[in-house]
C-alpha cells in the first residue's frame, strides 16, 4: 500500500487505493501510517475531518498538506492555530489552503511562519495586495 520509493523513508500511498483502504490506514496506530492516509487526496472527506483532529502532529500536518479543494476552510483555519509548527509550515505550502487562511496564520503563534505566509501570499500577486495592506496596519 505505501509506495516504498525513497530508502528508509515511506513513500506517498498508492494513489489506487480505495476508501476501505483508506478508513483502515486512517484507523491505524501508528501516527505515520494516519498521516499518509490523512494527506491522500481520495481520503473521504469524513476521515479527513476526524484526522484533523488527531492527537499526532504529523495526522494534522498530512490534512495540512492534503490537495483536496473540497475541504471545508474551517477546518484549514482550526490547523492555523495549531500548536505544532509542522502543521502550520504545511498549510503554508499547501496551495490548497485558502489565502485568508494564510493571512490567519500569519497573526498566530508561529512567529517564524511569518516570513513564508507573506512569501506565499506575494507569490499570488494580484488581489492580496489589500490584504496584505491590511495586516500590516
Amino acid at each position: 500500500m505505501l509506495n516504498e520509493s525513497r530508502p528508509g523513508a515511506p513513500g506517498p500511498l498508492d494513489p489506487s487505493l480505495s476508501d476501505n483502504d483508506l478508513a483502515q490506514l486512517a484507523r491505524s496506530d501508528e501516527a505515520k501510517v494516519r498521516a499518509g492516509a490523512a494527506a491522500h487526496p481520495n481520503t473521504p472527506l469524513t476521515l479527513i475531518l476526524k484526522l484533523a483532529r488527531d492527537e499526532a502532529n504529523s495526522v494534522r500536518a498530512g490534512v495540512a498538506r492534503n490537495p483536496r479543494r473540497d475541504i471545508p476552510e474551517e477546518v484549514f483555519r482550526e490547523l492555523a492555530s495549531d500548536k505544532a509548527p509542522d502543521v502550520v509550515f504545511a498549510l503554508i505550502a499547501n496551495d490548497a489552503v485558502p489565502d485568508s487562511v494564510i493571512a490567519r496564520v500569519m497573526r498566530g503563534k508561529h512567529k517564524d511562519a511569518i516570513g513564508p505566509a507573506k512569501a506565499r501570499l506575494a507569490k499570488k500577486g494580484g488581489g492580496m495586495t489589500g490584504l496584505l495592506g491590511a495586516l500590516r496596519s
